[in-house]
């Protein structure tokens, strides 16, 4: 049994009925992010002024006020295949995201508890980057001098994403129990440590665990928090939960038998929590109360 919900079409009435179970307020995430430099150094992006923030190896680093991170080539004296690689790690926390636009154009939109581990300049054979969490990727497209494309490499829990030019997402946060990787244009290859190897098209989904499985799914489901929703498609309250407590930094705990029962719909990510909690509530299956501590540091949501 899956209950769908619309935010849109549910009563401000029935809305307020619930309220008095769910009564603190807690706000979504945001644009939040720390840079790592290649020697160390950490840079706030939210408490950095818009503007050049760091410059290494002829490459200067921009944070524009739309929360994105822009890395621009300004000169390089030596060839690709002598320049030393130099890199950055950029992390969001718990209720943070960013987007980075690194030196060769590729556009990577990073989601709440993920980081990415990338060289600010790539030698002249391939481009590869870590990923830890989730990200959406909009590879550029570059020319290698013998007509063939420069290959793109994202290395992730379990598997290795291999790419040309195209635009896909990943998620690989360490407590999901799998590893998908959803293609929305282009073709990609999946590949594990097992030596097995599967090829995307668009609308398909990789899911790695022990082996790759390949299906079809809504590829706009996988990509919604990139565009600001929520959207569940057929999840149990344990794989929502776990989205909400990563966008709006709170910790989840269960008491009583966890429901079986699936949940569909969407909603807006800068709801408030209450507002999402409550559609939840709506269906019936499960009931919540939100703790805080006097400090308001740590963040509890109750599931029962």
């Amino acid at each position: 049994f899956s209950f769908y919900f619309v935010f849109e079409k549910i009563s401000n009435k029935e809305i307020l009925s619930k309220a008095q179970s769910i009564k603190k307020e807690i706000l979504p995430g945001g644009n939040k992010a720390v840079l790592t430099l290649s020697d160390g150094s950490k840079i706030n992006l939210d408490s950095t002024v818009n503007g050049e923030v760091a410059a290494q190896s002829g490459i200067n680093i921009y944070k524009t006020n739309d929360g994105q991170l822009i890395y621009k080539i300004v000169s390089s004296s030596e060839p690709e295949n002598k320049r030393e690689l130099l890199y950055n790690t950029i992390s969001t926390p718990n209720g943070g995201q960013y987007q980075i636009n690194l030196p060769d154009g590729t556009r990577v939109w990073l989601n709440a508890a993920s980081s990415l581990r990338y060289p600010i300049g790539f030698n002249d054979k391939e481009r590869t980057i870590q990923l830890t969490g989730e990200a959406y990727f909009e590879v550029a497209k570059i020319i290698m001098p013998d007509g063939s494309l420069k290959p793109f490499k994202v290395i992730s829990e379990n598997q290795t994403v291999e790419v040309l030019g195209t635009h896909f997402n990943i998620n690989a946060y360490t407590d999901e129990p799998f590893v998908r990787t959803t293609l929305l244009e282009g073709k990609v290859s999946v590949s594990t440590s097992l030596h097995d190897q599967k090829i995307l098209s668009p609308g398909q989904q990789s899911v790695v665990k022990d082996q790759i499985d390949v299906k079809n799914v809504d590829a706009r489901e996988e990509v919604a928090w990139k565009n600001g929703l929520f959207r569940f498609n057929s999840q149990n309250i344990a794989s929502i939960m776990r989205q909400i407590a990563r966008w709006y930094d709170v910790e989840v705990i269960y008491k009583g038998n966890i429901t079986e029962e699936t949940f569909s719909g969407s909603i807006s990510k800068y709801a408030n929590v209450t507002e999402v909690l409550q559609m939840l509530e709506l269906t019936g299956f499960v009931h919540f109360i939100i703790e805080e501590s006097s400090t308001d540091t740590e963040r509890r949501v109750i599931v029962m």
